[in-house]
């Protein structure tokens, strides 16, 4: 409900929006900004069972609902899954945090990290050429920043994994 300064209320529809027709008409017309993609998949996402599709998982933006219709980005079978996904999205279409030199040097090929204001700095080398490690280090790299991420993770892998890890980090000195 939204109340106005007399104290009435009035209902809030989920179609309301602040903006006027016209200027979302006019935002629409306009090309998308260059990190329009990783802000599409930024999130925050839930997951929800799907209706009438049991054992389905609908993954959505956090604003959205399949009760009104916002079709979800993605319908999986296991929650473990649909899990890994919210993960995975808001890292997915960042700028790449680590890429991999062509071209090898005297101490292999160069691994490449953007750190911030700092810029692109040499992280170490690579024996060979394989690209697919650095794409790999920048979904890591995303995941351990975002506590949310970690959590998540925690829960796809189940309460097993959980007491493991609890059991784990307990034993590492500086724990």
């Amino acid at each position: 409900m939204r109340s106005s300064r007399d104290g009435n209320s009035t209902p809030v529809s989920p179609l309301d929006n602040a903006f006027s027709p016209s200027y979302l008409a006019l935002l629409r017309d306009r090309d998308d900004a260059v990190t329009a993609a990783e802000a599409e998949l930024a999130g925050p996402w839930k997951i929800e069972p799907v209706p009438g599709r049991p054992g389905a998982f609908a993954i959505l933006p956090l604003w959205e609902d399949l009760a009104i219709g916002d079709p979800p980005v993605a319908v999986l079978w296991h929650l473990e899954t649909a899990r890994l996904l919210a993960v995975l999205l808001p890292a997915i279409d960042r700028e790449p945090l680590f890429h991999l030199e062509e071209q090898a040097g005297a101490e292999g090929y160069p691994l490449v990290a953007v750190y911030g204001e700092q810029g692109p700095q040499v992280a170490g080398w690579l024996d060979r050429y394989e690209p697919r490690w650095a794409e790999g280090l920048h979904l890591l790299e995303a995941v351990v920043r975002s506590p949310w991420a970690l959590a998540t993770l925690l829960e796809a892998a189940g309460p097993g994994a959980e007491e493991q890890v609890r059991r784990i980090r307990a034993r590492r000195p500086g724990a």
